[in-house]
Order: structure tokens, then C-alpha cells, then sequence
């Protein structure tokens, strides 16, 4: 315990100084130094669990299509609809972290985005299917807020290396859930659910992290000296 509280007080002892506007003129990747360094590192940890869950429905997709005798086409058309409903999103996801300030907006995406792929196992057909990835696909817009989170934090002259490393941290959440949900499925599977009940459970545990993660940055962290929202 001794050894935990030294490594964490090390952690916030290094002072962090910043420009006349309030924004942090230095960059210490390994600090958790509130308000800046907190604030990156929960951007981008939120960011690679929306995406985690974004992508979660893919890994699973030959058992769905298996189970709901679904056509090439049918996945295709899910697929157009998740990065519709992305791009959709982040057009007017922008103005609105303007308004209410990207920790918030992040929150909402979250347990938005949490809802539809919790219900996942629900869908009986392509076109279930279709919808359900179009509404997942609201998950996609925490690249928005993640951005606009870093960039109000830090100055102009290291923000494009907050930026970077947000979004390429983020991004890998796309990447990982192609182990997760995998990993999660057989695991459900060993646990004694047939494949059909194994990945209508699998896509519960990234909904239920991101709604966990929502709700938490929205209201442990509502202090806006913390984030400075």
C-alpha cells in the first residue's frame, strides 16, 4: 500500500505550468496530474472503449449471420450503416461540445452508444441488424469530444501531440476489440452457452464498460476545475 501511494504521489508531485490562457504549456505523458494530464488520459481511455465497443459487433458477425441466415449484403449494408450514422453524428456532435463542454458530451455518447449494442441479441433479421449498427454507430462520434477535450487543455504549441496521442490510442480500441470480443465469446462458450446464446451475452460486457465509463465522467468527475470541462 506504502509502495501504491509513493508511486501515485509521484505521480501528481511534478507541477505543470501554463500560458495565459489557462492552457498547459508542458506535456508529461506519465503523470496523471490533474486538471491536464487526467483529463488526457481519461479522453483517450474513453475514446478506445467507445471504439471497442464501435467495432464490437464485428468479431462476431459469422455467428450471427450464421445463426440469422444472413447475406453478404445484409452485413455489407450494416457496415455503410455504422459509418453513416458516424459521420452524421460528428457534424453535430462539434457545435454541441462547444455548448456543453466535451466531458459531457463524451459521457452521452457512452451510455448512448451503450444502450443499442446491450441489445444486440435482440435482432432477427437484416434489417434488425441494419438499424442496430446504425445506432451503435453514435459511438463513433467520441472522436469529436476526445479531440475538443485535449485541445481546450493544452497550448498551442504541444496540442498537436496531445491530439496525436488521443486519437491514435483511441483508434487502437478498433483494433483490440477484434481480441476482446473474441476472447469473451469463447470464454462465455467454455462457461456452457451454446454459440448463438454466447455472443448475445459477449455484447453485453463492452455495453455494460461503456455505460460504466459514462456515467462515471459524468458525475465523479463534475467538478470543472478537475477537467475544465
Amino acid at each position: 500500500m506504502s509502495f501504491c501511494c509513493r508511486f501515485l504521489t509521484k505521480l501528481h508531485s511534478k507541477e505543470i505550468t501554463k500560458d495565459e490562457n489557462g492552457r498547459a504549456k508542458q506535456f508529461q505523458l506519465f503523470s496523471i496530474r490533474r486538471p491536464y494530464m487526467r483529463a488526457f488520459h481519461t479522453s483517450w481511455f474513453c475514446f478506445f472503449l467507445a471504439f471497442t465497443s464501435w467495432f464490437g459487433i464485428q468479431p462476431l458477425i459469422p455467428t450471427i449471420m450464421k445463426e440469422l441466415k444472413l447475406s453478404k449484403k445484409d452485413v455489407a449494408n450494416s457496415g455503410i450503416a455504422s459509418v453513416a450514422a458516424t459521420i452524421g453524428l460528428r457534424i453535430t456532435v462539434g457545435p454541441l461540445c462547444d455548448k456543453f463542454g466535451p466531458r459531457r458530451i463524451m459521457s452521452a455518447l457512452l451510455l448512448t452508444g451503450s444502450i443499442p449494442m446491450a441489445l444486440a441479441g435482440l435482432i432477427k433479421n437484416g434489417t434488425g441488424l441494419i438499424v442496430l449498427r446504425l445506432f451503435i454507430g453514435v459511438l463513433g462520434g467520441a472522436f469529436v469530444p476526445c479531440q475538443v477535450w485535449t485541445s481546450i487543455m493544452f497550448n498551442s504549441k504541444i496540442v498537436g501531440t496531445a491530439n496525436a496521442l488521443v486519437g491514435g490510442w483511441g483508434n487502437l480500441g478498433g483494433g483490440f476489440t477484434f481480441l476482446f470480443m473474441p476472447a469473451i465469446f469463447q470464454l462465455i462458450k467454455l462457461a456452457g452457452a451454446d454459440e448463438f446464446l454466447a455472443w448475445k451475452i459477449a455484447v453485453i460486457i463492452p455495453a455494460l464498460i461503456c455505460c460504466i465509463a459514462g456515467k462515471f465522467i459524468c458525475s465523479y468527475f463534475n467538478n470543472s476545475s478537475m477537467f475544465l470541462m
